[in-house]
């Protein structure tokens, strides 16, 4: 499971060194006479690296301790996703001075944040639950509009849509589809759930989690057979999986 991980806490480890090398830089030129002006400039500068420095540190520390031992207090997990949260948009920037596919940090940052929402053990009654699904499981003939109403789907069992909406009848829990993130916040808006298992492609969960923060978001993985966005699939087992972890069985 850390495999999967390493990419984007390699790259946090990096940006953490390169703080803790530009705060030994300016350190250096702090004991250099200068003009004061520049000396305060410099001494802005050296406080709010040594800050994000130590804040990094942190982060990284405990995110490898979650991970490592499988079950950390609920209160680390999120204190941890909230830091990576923020920083999450400056390691894709690192990652991609480092010629590494942004999709790639995109997926292994979803695999961290999995498995942080994982260790917060939250559980929640059917009705506080949002399964959100992209609207390219559906198939791409099919002329029935369902981003409105996703039971307007006539259930013919072409593509994953019927399988989903029945686990969502089975578990009580509410489902929403969505054309693209603009639409999926709306959902979560309306709806105003307590957790959301969402069904996306790197770019769409990455960005879902980091707008949906502090809400706990558990992204699975689209496959694309035929590319992106088109006659897209997702596991119906992958789903209720995760459904018995956050209902529990009994439900």
């Amino acid at each position: 499971m850390l495999a999967r991980k390493r990419l984007f806490l390699g790259l946090f480890l990096l940006f953490t060194l390169i703080l803790v090398i530009s705060l030994g830089l300016l350190a250096y030129f702090l004991t250099r006479p200068e003009a004061p002006l520049f000396h305060y400039a410099l001494l802005f500068f050296f406080v709010v690296v040594g800050v994000t420095a130590l804040v990094s540190l942190f982060a990284l520390a405990l995110a490898t301790i979650s991970l490592l031992r499988g079950n950390p207090p609920p209160w680390l997990s999120k204190t941890v996703k909230k830091i990576l949260v923020f920083l999450f948009p400056v390691i894709v920037q690192l990652g991609k001075m480092l010629r590494i596919a942004q999709e790639q940090v995109q997926g292994s940052f979803i695999g961290v944040n999995n498995k942080l929402v994982e260790a917060e053990s939250i559980k929640v009654a059917p009705p506080e639950l949002l399964i959100l699904l992209p609207h390219c499981l559906q198939d791409e003939d099919c002329p029935h509009k369902i981003t409105l109403d996703p039971f307007n789907c006539q259930r013919c069992g072409k593509c994953p849509i019927d399988g989903l909406l029945t686990l969502a009848e089975k578990w009580r829990v509410n489902v929403q589809i969505a054309t693209g993130g603009t639409l999926a916040r709306r959902a979560v808006k309306i709806m105003k759930p307590q957790y959301v298992l969402a069904v996306a492609c790197e770019r769409d969960l990455s960005s879902g989690i980091v707008d949906s923060a502090p809400m706990p978001v558990c992204g699975i993985l689209n496959e694309r057979p035929m590319g992106p966005c088109r006659n897209t699939r997702v596991s119906p087992n992958a789903i209720e999986k995760k459904l018995e972890e956050i209902l529990g069985a009994g439900n």
